[in-house]
């Protein structure tokens, strides 16, 4: 009997105790400043969770653009390319791949020699406007799997006509029907020795190409006080799918005169060697033509480039990959202008003094 008293005694006072409530800390009871501010860097909270980068990040401010480019109203120039539209499924190229004078007619994988015809030009043209030019490139078809233009497309300006050409353009995806400045780079060779030794033809001198960028607001490079001077869209307006390269006329100078021609690549156009010949052999490019020893295609391949239209003048006949468009009616023509000493800024002053640093 005492013992079991006993127990109902212990058991009560175990019960009182587990109910009594649990009385917090007096708020005038804290940990010292110094292991406080301790603990607070050392461990965070884990449920304070820190910004992004990116939001902490100073936010750049948009370019302002003043000249957004709308559509050409004078005719120029229009020639036609090879293309192979229709023969393109017997992997062999006829006539316009040239690799000893740097033509290159090549809008196939290598080895496989598989068909990309959203490579393929077709028509090349130049408009102009007050403000503008305005170069269209059309092509075959869309990249069959993405329904899309995939390639980087560019436009090379040769002044005076010798076949080097100074000022190189260069576009990259993804293209919408809207001109953008944000998807075109622009190159100058100001020490003037694209094409190596000998021009359009494979030497031992290759140079460095394209070597100043002048425009690139990816970089936050242009012009002085031209953020506008570039720009690349989808052109909508014709049959076939096209891009249209918009540029300022202001870089000539006031004198409308110059060479141009137009190129495609499966890979971005390098603007170090985009005159290929004189960077690997005949043999490493592989050839278009079946009857080429080098055939097929091996590492030059998804690659098409044009011959080079004159605007503002008359060709002799002799320019280095220069071929003949009939200007339109009461186009004004004069004389190429002259290399001079200082090749590249002689022909382009106003462009080298807004692009100096």
């Amino acid at each position: 009997m005492f013992k079991r008293v006993l127990f109902l005694t212990i058991l009560a006072m175990v019960l009182q105790a587990c109910s009594t409530p649990v009385t917090e800390t007096p708020s005038s009871v804290t940990e010292p400043a110094a292991t406080n501010a301790v603990a607070d860097t050392a461990t965070p909270v884990a449920t304070e969770v820190a910004p992004p980068a990116t939001e902490a990040a100073p936010t750049e401010n948009p370019i302002d653009h003043a000249n957004i480019p709308t559509t050409g109203i004078t005719d120029r120039a229009t020639a036609h390319d090879n293309d192979n539209a229709l023969t393109f499924d017997t992997k062999v190229v006829r006539s316009g791949d040239e690799f000893l004078r740097n033509r290159f007619e090549r809008p196939f994988t290598a080895n496989e020699m598989n068909y990309l015809p959203d490579l393929d030009i077709v028509n090349f043209s130049i408009i102009s406007d007050d403000t503008f030019f305005y170069v269209k490139l059309s092509f075959v078809s869309l990249d069959a799997a993405t329904q899309m233009l995939t390639g980087s497309y560019g436009v090379e300006i040769d002044r005076n006509g010798d076949g080097r050409a100074e000022i190189l353009f260069v576009t990259h995806g993804p293209y919408t029907d809207q001109f953008s400045a944000d998807n075109v780079t622009v190159y100058l060779d100001v020490n003037g020795d694209v094409g190596g030794s000998k021009i359009n033809r494979p030497d031992d001198y290759p140079g460095d190409g394209f070597e100043t960028t002048i425009f690139d607001l990816s970089q936050n490079i242009y012009p002085k006080d031209d953020p506008d001077l570039a720009w690349v869209r989808l052109a909508t307006d014709g049959s076939l799918p096209a891009v249209e390269i918009a540029y300022k006329k202001w870089i000539f100078g006031g004198r409308e005169s110059f060479m141009w021609s137009a190129d495609a690549s499966g890979l971005l156009l390098n603007p170090s060697k985009l005159y290929v010949q004189d960077f690997m052999t005949a043999e490493q490019a592989g050839a278009a033509n079946n009857q080429d020893p080098n055939y097929p295609i091996k590492e030059l391949s998804a690659f098409d480039n044009t011959c080079r239209v004159s605007l503002g003048f008359n060709v002799t006949g002799l320019e280095p990959l220069g071929c003949f468009v009939k200007p339109p009616d009461g186009e004004r023509m004069s004389e190429p202008i002259s290399a001079g000493p200082d090749s590249t800024c002689g022909q382009y002053a106003e462009l080298c003094a807004r692009t100096e640093n």
